[in-house]
């Protein structure tokens, strides 16, 4: 029962930081963007004190990161003139804005975790088991890269994907989803797993994670049928972190998360509303 209370605080500390934001009015979103890192600091400060909560501060200290984390939306909306959750329209636009979010997030989560004691290892920024990272990234990109076209088309509105259209695109494709694979890779997964394993075990720790996983995508815009596309989220989210635990490495889920995303950005690019 200690482990299930413990699950569900973590859950939804992790729905406070991720999803809540997307769901407020502008007014409130930006205090409450700017001032739940702070609260979650607090807490961890106030555990770290307390000798018989100590063993919780580095997980309330991972929530105050996450959500430090977040607040790069404030700034990518005033560069891009977007609010929280949305993109730019046009392709340029859209890779230069993941490359600036997978910047404006990993830096400060690496930092952090240096200013807190821990090693890069704690959160995954390891080679660990490399050869069999390796192995399964490549093996889950080119799966999920080969059937990019139709998956794209069936549920995230691809359309006129021909392979010279796709093929010239390919620079882009590529710096958006393994910047976009480095990015909630840490930020969802490697920022976490290991600290909730000392308190949960590591099976309910991927668990915990992937449940938060789809949740972060429940404004998702971008498919054309949104239940079976949280359902698969959650599904790849057990895998990504299943991966991470494997090879003790954030590398093989990177790469097998941006073969995943490649039919998500082929709907981005081959929208008529979006522009070269």
């Amino acid at each position: 029962m200690h482990r299930l209370r413990l699950s569900a605080l973590f859950w939804a500390c992790g729905v406070s930081v991720f999803i809540a934001p997307e769901f407020m009015p502008r007014g409130i979103q930006t205090t409450y963007v700017i001032g739940l890192p702070v609260l979650f600091l607090v807490s961890a400060v106030l555990l770290r004190r307390n000798k018989h909560l100590a063993r919780y501060f580095q997980v309330f200290f991972a929530f105050s990161v996450a959500s430090a984390a977040y607040a790069h939306y404030l700034l990518l909306g005033v560069l891009f003139s977007i609010p929280i959750g949305s993109i730019p329209s046009t392709i340029n636009g859209m890779v230069l804005h993941k490359l600036l979010s997978t910047l404006l997030v990993v830096v400060p989560i690496v930092l952090l975790t240096g200013i807190s004691g821990k090693d890069m290892a704690s959160i995954y920024l390891k080679k660990g088991k490399l050869r069999l990272g390796v192995i399964i990234g490549f093996a889950t990109f080119l799966l999920f890269l080969v059937t990019s076209v139709e998956t794209s088309m069936l549920l995230f509105g691809g359309r006129n994907l021909s392979f010279e259209r796709v093929a010239s695109w390919s620079p882009w494709i590529l710096a958006f989803v393994l910047a976009n694979g480095l990015r909630e890779e840490l930020w969802f997964r490697g920022l976490f797993l290991r600290k909730y394993e000392s308190l949960l075990g590591a099976d309910s720790s991927n668990l915990v994670q992937a449940l938060v996983f789809p949740m972060a995508h429940l404004g998702a815009g971008y498919t054309t049928s949104l239940p079976v596309f949280l359902v698969i989220v959650f599904l790849l989210g057990l895998a990504f972190g299943a991966v991470m635990q494997k090879t003790d490495s954030v590398l093989g889920s990177i790469l097998f998360h941006a073969g995943t995303d490649v039919p998500v950005v082929l709907g981005y690019f081959s929208n008529p509303l979006v522009t070269p």
